[in-house]
C-alpha cells in the first residue's frame, strides 16, 4: 500500500471514528500506566488509534530488549477472519519502544530503545471488507526496566584537607 493510499485510509478511519463517537459506539478502554516527564509525541498512527475493550498483553523489557508482536483476526466463534489492508500500528512514546512492522502488517518487532518507563502499542484493522469502516484495534502495555550493569561510573567528592591530629 502506497503513501497515498495509506493517508487516505488513515482519514478515512478518522472520519469513521468520528461517527461513532458522535453515534456513541465507540467503546474506549483505559489501561494504568505512570506517566514518565519529557516524553516524545505518540507517532501519528498512535494518535489516531481507538482503543476498544482492555489492554490485551502486558509485556516487560529490558532497556537492551525486543520482541515481536504477532496479530490475528478472528470472528466471534474464534474463526480466522480477513481484514481490509495491512494493519497499523502505532505507540504513544516511541522514546520508550521503537517499533519495526513488518510489511504486511501481521507483525511487528517492538525494541526497547533505553529509557525506562512505559508505552502502549496499539494495532488497528478495518473489520469492513468493503467502502465502509468497522474499525478493529488491539493494545499492548510495555514497561521498560533497566538491563544488566554494564558499566562502572566512579565520582570524586570535593578534595579538602585532612584534618590534624
Amino acid at each position: 500500500m502506497g503513501c497515498c493510499a495509506t493517508e487516505k485510509r488513515i482519514k478515512r478511519i478518522d472520519r469513521n471514528l468520528a461517527t461513532l463517537l458522535a453515534r456513541g459506539r465507540l467503546v474506549f478502554g483505559v489501561s494504568n500506566f505512570q506517566e514518565q516527564p519529557q516524553l516524545t509525541e505518540p507517532t501519528p498512527q498512535f494518535q489516531q488509534t481507538f482503543h476498544k475493550g482492555e489492554v490485551s498483553i502486558m509485556v516487560t523489557l529490558t532497556s537492551n530488549q525486543q520482541v515481536t508482536l504477532s496479530v490475528a483476526f478472528k470472528d466471534k466463534k474464534g474463526n480466522p477472519a480477513p481484514v481490509d489492508g495491512a494493519p497499523v500500528w502505532g505507540v504513544d512514546h516511541p522514546n520508550v519502544v521503537a517499533l519495526e512492522p513488518n510489511a504486511d502488517g501481521l507483525s511487528c518487532v517492538v525494541k526497547a530503545v533505553g529509557p525506562i518507563g512505559g508505552a502502549l502499542v496499539s494495532v488497528q484493522a478495518d473489520a469492513d471488507l468493503g467502502d465502509g469502516m468497522t474499525p478493529l484495534a488491539g493494545t499492548s502495555e510495555f514497561q521498560v526496566t533497566a538491563g544488566s550493569a554494564a558499566v562502572v561510573e566512579i565520582t570524586a567528592g570535593p578534595v579538602s584537607e585532612q584534618p590534624t591530629v
